[in-house]
């Protein structure tokens, strides 16, 4: 996961296809008789990759920040001030219903944290995917890019869940979104 923040967040270049397949776990050796065998992660196949421009990375951040902040209906709004087509604020209301709707999937996500915060308690799949229902009820269209994120998001919970359900998502996100990567 920690691979994975960095590789949005910092290095601006996103594998978006991290199925096992993909992703190799490499033994590596101690370099001498004191010291420690450690394990390096190999991305394989960097074939379906996406980078952001400045303001689709600065969106993305702002955007996670207001979820980690538990600030959902500023989250909505993010989305519909920066989308770039959107029909929900030429509905009377469209926007507070749309904001609303992302402050409660964004309430309950913050509510799981009483389970802990981690992969094994929540569902990022089905949190995400009642995000894209109400920008498809609410017709806030999702960049392409920001979609490629969504995504490859989906395939690495999976993934995660496998190795280490208990890891707690929090506690690696918040370095990358509150502090730009500064641990």
């Amino acid at each position: 996961l920690r691979s994975y923040l960095k590789m949005v967040f910092l290095d601006n270049f996103t594998h978006c296809d991290l199925h096992p397949g993909n992703v190799l776990i490499k033994h590596v050796p101690a370099k001498n008789k004191t010291g420690k065998d450690t394990h390096a992660i190999v991305f394989l196949d960097a074939g379906l990759a996406v980078s952001l421009l400045p303001n689709d990375r600065q969106n993305l951040r702002d955007l996670f920040r207001a979820v980690i902040l538990n600030e959902g209906e500023d989250a909505g709004r993010l989305m519909v001030e920066r989308a770039r087509y959107e029909r929900c604020s030429q509905v009377e209301g469209g926007v507070e219903a749309f904001s609303k709707g992302v402050g409660q999937l964004v309430s309950e996500f913050h509510d799981n944290r009483k389970k802990g915060l981690t992969l094994g308690s929540i569902g990022i799949g089905s949190l995400l995917g009642r995000v894209l229902d109400l920008c498809r009820v609410h017709q806030v269209e999702i960049d392409p890019a920001m979609a490629n994120i969504v995504i490859s998001t989906l395939v690495l919970e999976g993934l995660g869940r496998s190795l280490e359900p208990n890891l707690n998502l929090l506690d690696f996100a918040l370095p990358f979104v509150i502090r730009a990567g500064k641990v």
